[in-house]
């Protein structure tokens, strides 16, 4: 794919440093174009430019709600776009589309939306009274768009079948790995991890659930944790360690972990690489909440076992994952458990194909040439 090709992408939120998933789908895609165009970035005014990334990054939005009304930003994102040429634009997220549409439409550039999941579907799961207001915005940006990159194949599914979105415009476009093959971390770097985290014992299975923990789906998860997994562990005799990673953990929640014998919270994760060093199997114990777990795909990159309910694995590829991926069915706490314990006695062995489905380098090369395609048929 030629270098000079110029693409302007609206992140509306902070990005940088990435610490949840949604910041690291956007950060990796991004880095990953960057190296490939020249991939401008434009967002808001509380991200840490200091943060390592390769793409240009604008802060053009404040960190205000009032970013989300229609046309904020147009000018400047006009003049950002004359100036570099940029050919293409990729809209993060339906809330911006109207913003994108416009500037596709007066400049004649195509334009894409990046579909993380469906939201107007995930905030009617978690409740929120304004989803259909938003179904309808989602379904119209969908519909204008030139395409739409959907991170799970069952979210381009759903779209094709109810917001009648053509299925030829409806690319699956899956959160992806810089990984390009298994790390093999030196048996000395396990130790000095799990030793930092007050673990001692190289040989025992260290578990771990990762996460924003004030997000209520996986604030679930952790619930689930407690409630149905360890009281089935604990009577299986065998040694253990889950640990509970992540921001926000309620205080109820807190108080019962450390109550409770065989899991420990740890809070932030500076250093996530160290982290999964400590750690044997990634528990994804999650049921709702919509798109694909990112954690999850982390996990496998990294060569873990990771054992889901079917919703926590939604979008993910078993086939290009082996053995490293253990689904029980949505409930099936004692399913969940059995392959806990199968995991414990397997050594990970994640196949080659996965970095060629999930290699960030090999997506990013995707969409662009799904852009190029865009830009060549509008040109004739």
């Amino acid at each position: 794919m030629p270098r000079q090709r110029t693409i302007l992408s609206i992140a509306p939120y902070k990005i940088l440093p990435p610490s949840t998933g949604g910041q690291m789908a956007i950060t990796q895609l991004h880095n990953a174009l960057a190296g490939m165009c020249h991939d401008i970035v434009v967002s808001t005014e509380n991200n840490d430019e200091d943060a390592t990334h390769e793409f240009a990054l604008l802060k053009i939005f404040k960190n205000k709600p009032g970013r989300y009304i229609p046309y904020t930003g147009y000018g400047i994102m006009k003049d950002i776009i004359k100036e570099n040429r940029a050919e293409a634009i990729i809209c993060e997220h339906p809330y911006m589309a109207l913003t994108a549409l416009r500037l596709a439409q007066q400049l004649k550039i195509p334009w894409f939306m990046r579909s993380h999941n469906i939201e107007s579907q995930r905030f009617k799961g978690l409740g929120k009274s304004w989803w259909q207001v938003l179904e309808l915005y989602e379904q119209y940006g969908m519909m204008k768009a030139n395409g739409v990159f959907f991170i799970t194949p069952e979210d381009a599914k759903w779209a094709s079948k109810h917001f009648s979105i053509q299925p030829d415009r409806c690319h699956v476009i899956p959160f992806g790995t810089p990984l390009h093959d298994a790390p093999k971390p030196a048996q000395t770097l396990k130790t000095t991890a799990r030793k930092a985290l007050g673990i001692e014992d190289d040989n025992m299975p260290v578990l771990y659930f990762l996460g924003a923990l004030d997000y209520a789906p996986n604030a679930d998860a952790v619930a689930y944790i407690l409630d149905e997994i360890i009281p089935r562990l604990n009577t299986r005799n065998k040694p253990y360690r889950i640990l509970v990673a992540g921001k926000g953990l309620a205080p109820a929640l807190q108080k019962k972990i450390e109550t409770t014998d065989n899991i420990q919270y740890t809070g932030f994760i500076e250093n996530l690489d160290d982290f999964l060093n400590a750690c044997d199997i990634m528990l994804n114990p999650v049921l709702t909440g919509g798109g694909i777990k990112t954690k999850a795909i982390e996990a496998l990159a990294h060569n873990k076992h990771v054992i889901s309910t079917q919703s926590g694995a939604a979008g993910i590829i078993p086939t290009a994952c082996g053995d490293n991926l253990h689904l029980a069915e949505d409930g099936d706490w004692e399913k969940f458990t059995e392959h806990i314990l199968t995991a414990m006695d397997m050594q990970p062995a994640i196949p080659a194909s996965f970095y060629d489905t999930y290699n960030s380098d090999n997506i990013a090369r995707k969409v662009l040439s799904i852009i190029e395609t865009s830009i060549n048929s509008q040109y004739r």
